[in-house]
């Protein structure tokens, strides 16, 4: 198991007791009701707008996230023209043309490239 994993399982497990107890506490608390009936009757618009954007930022982070997963996984994406290594076994390809500009790729070294249009630079 990774660190990351790790921690965001941690966090996940401490932001679920915490919620747990703030609902707990609302149940057994009238002065608790009553300050978030009041906060919540003049949010009227703001809740349901803020909830919305809420869910939007979590779907486009995970699908952000499941991107690059799949993109360092070896999987290439659907836009990127790839030649496979002749006489290698492996399942690695090299990239012949600039991923961002369509445009062929110059070699610099035995396992560096660059785009002639962008000056990015590509490792094989």
């Amino acid at each position: 198991m990774s660190r990351k994993t790790l921690v965001i399982g941690t966090q996940s497990v401490l932001n679920i007791l915490l919620a747990s107890w703030l609902f707990n506490e609302y149940v057994h608390n009238r002065f608790m009701q009553d300050y978030i009936a009041s906060t919540f009757s003049s949010a009227g618009l703001a809740l349901p707008l803020g909830l919305l954007a809420s869910a939007a930022i979590v779907g486009g982070s995970f699908t952000a996230y499941s991107r690059r997963h799949q993109s360092a996984t070896g999987r290439p994406s659907l836009g990127l023209k790839t030649e496979a290594l002749s006489g290698s076994e492996e399942t690695l390809a090299i990239l012949d043309t600039c991923p961002f500009c369509s445009l062929p790729l110059k070699t610099i070294s035995e396992n560096r490239f660059q785009c002639r249009k962008c000056r990015r630079y590509f490792k094989k």
